[in-house]
């Protein structure tokens, strides 16, 4: 059910790959059990939006896939049915503890419809499936490929029913898994390195357990083995588990599903295990159009900053300068990014003889317009051509540019050595994301950055305690330690003590 056709797993050194060949439908039911018959009622026009979340636990780390699959009914008649399948997940890795963390390597594409598989050929093509009103699928074009095994994100809202309606029914499927070396890096023209081919029997049961008006419980039991055993301990790879799908009859889809599942890879030395959870829901008329609010309002806003850097790229040419900066200006004034980018190098390469406004200004400008194909080198630049004037703009600055240029635009502050430049990088000591290049720059600036962090210094706040001692560690001075030794006397807090300690002894040793 859930890795036909192709599928993946990843392992700290392989990757699956599966190919199924043979499904076909096995009735279980009693005799006795009435038929309940079940189809999928979808016409021709209609859209079915579920938002689905898989959530896998590794050793070290554990993985959320999260986000919207979307099925589009094309075509229909008595019989069969043609979707078009569009979707994207966004890949979620939080480590389970402190310890440095690289999870292992696989592709990070946020769209299992741009080729999860390693293939990028699934990013080329629409994706659409033709199945029967049983569920039966006839054709597949296009690829939705998901990790761990876990088949065609597609297929997740999809089951096959009963052809007699009855209360219980199975599939079977003949498989192969491929495992794939990760050794090197898949490419679409040499295609995967495939180690070995195992043959596997992916076995599916259904049974109706309960029935609510026109909501019907199906309760699943899944299992996708290899042939090939490890000793006694079992398939060389396993994925199996249970869970229930709530099929709704009137709708004739699925509403919602959640399955538990256990990744096993066995070898001779070693069993690893990985915990898979699937959640889907079927969006309501009322979550559906909040969705198409968010995307539209998302595209509007996108509009909003492409019309804002291309306005940003429009800008007058100073006069009374020389050729070269005027023919460097022309091509900045342009759309092509290439000569912009080219343009902000030859500026940063510059040793401006004296200050130019003009030109501090349209850099500030390009950088407020958050175009991310040039901000590092609009920085850069901005080091070499910024004025005191500029502060002000430099500041608001410093709250909006993405990492790339953030390290840039405080050193186009601090080379001004203006107290409330230094005082608004020494504000960064109490943002996570940015205190560690505030620390860098703060650090390089020296002793005359100490009264600004000093004003930082907070025992409640330890994350920005760990960034303040680290900087006055290397520019404390006497004034330094009058200040921390104050504090440790007033605060009950033992870690501001322990990190306080350190810091202390570097200082006295490096004024001493």
């Amino acid at each position: 059910m859930f890795a036909r056709q192709f599928s993946r797993s990843m392992s700290a050194s392989m990757l699956f790959w599966a190919c199924s060949f043979i499904l076909f439908t096995v009735p279980t039911g009693s005799p006795a059990a009435e038929p309940l018959p079940l189809k999928y009622n979808w016409e021709k026009g209609q859209q079915y939006v579920y938002r689905v979340k898989i959530e896998v636990s590794m050793e070290e780390y554990a993985e959320t896939l999260s986000g919207i699959q979307q099925y589009d009914v094309t075509e229909s008649d008595a019989d069969s049915i043609s979707v078009r399948c569009t979707g994207s997940l966004n890949s979620v890795t939080k480590r389970k503890s402190r310890r440095i963390l690289v999870p292992p390597m696989r592709m990070q594409l946020h769209s299992p419809f741009a080729g999860l598989s390693g293939n990028f050929s699934g990013a080329f093509e629409q994706h659409e499936i033709k199945l029967n009103r049983l569920g039966e699928i006839d054709t597949i074009k296009g690829s939705s490929l998901l990790p761990y095994l876990l088949g065609h994100l597609s297929q997740i809202n999809l089951i096959p029913l009963s052809p007699e309606g009855e209360r219980s029914w199975a599939e079977s499927e003949k498989s192969k898994i491929s495992v794939i070396s990760t050794d090197r890096f898949t490419s679409p023209l040499r295609g995967p390195n495939v180690e070995k081919t195992l043959g596997a029997k992916k076995t599916t049961d259904y049974k109706i357990v309960k029935q609510e008006g026109d909501l019907v419980t199906v309760e699943v039991k899944y299992s996708y083995r290899t042939v090939s055993m490890i000793d006694d301990s079992g398939p060389e790879v396993e994925l199996s588990g249970s869970g229930t799908i709530q099929f709704e009859q009137e709708q004739g889809c699925i509403q919602n599903l959640s399955l538990n599942y256990k990744l096993i890879k066995r070898s001779e030395n070693i069993t690893q295990k990985i915990p898979i959870s699937i959640s889907s829901t079927l969006l309501s008329g009322d979550e559906l159009a909040k969705l198409r609010a968010d995307q539209k309002a998302a595209m509007a806003k996108h509009a909003a900053d492409v019309k804002k850097r291309e306005e940003a790229a429009r800008f007058e040419i100073p006069e009374n300068i020389d050729g070269e900066l005027k023919a460097i200006l022309t091509d900045l004034a342009t759309n092509n990014v290439l000569k912009r980018k080219a343009a902000l190098q030859k500026l940063s390469q510059m040793q401006p003889e004296q200050e130019n406004r003009a030109i501090s200004s349209i850099l500030i400008r390009i950088l407020k317009s958050k175009d991310i194909s040039v901000v590092q080198d609009a920085s850069r630049a901005l080091t070499a051509w910024s004025t005191k004037e500029d502060i002000p703009a430099m500041t608001e600055l410093l709250s909006e540019v993405n990492i790339l240029g953030q390290e840039n635009v405080m050193e186009a502050i601090l080379k001004h050595e203006t107290p409330e430049g230094v005082s608004a990088v020494a504000e960064l000591l109490n943002n996570p994301v940015k205190a560690h290049h505030a620390s860098k720059r703060l650090i390089e600036y020296g002793s005359g950055a100490e009264d600004a962090v000093l004003e930082q210094l907070d025992p409640d706040q330890f994350i920005v305690l760990v960034n303040v001692l680290r900087v006055l560690k290397e520019i404390g001075t006497a004034k330094s330690l009058k200040k921390i030794e104050e504090v440790t006397r007033t605060t009950t807090k033992n870690s501001f003590r322990f990190q306080a300690a350190s810091t202390l002894k570097a200082i006295e040793a490096r004024i001493n």
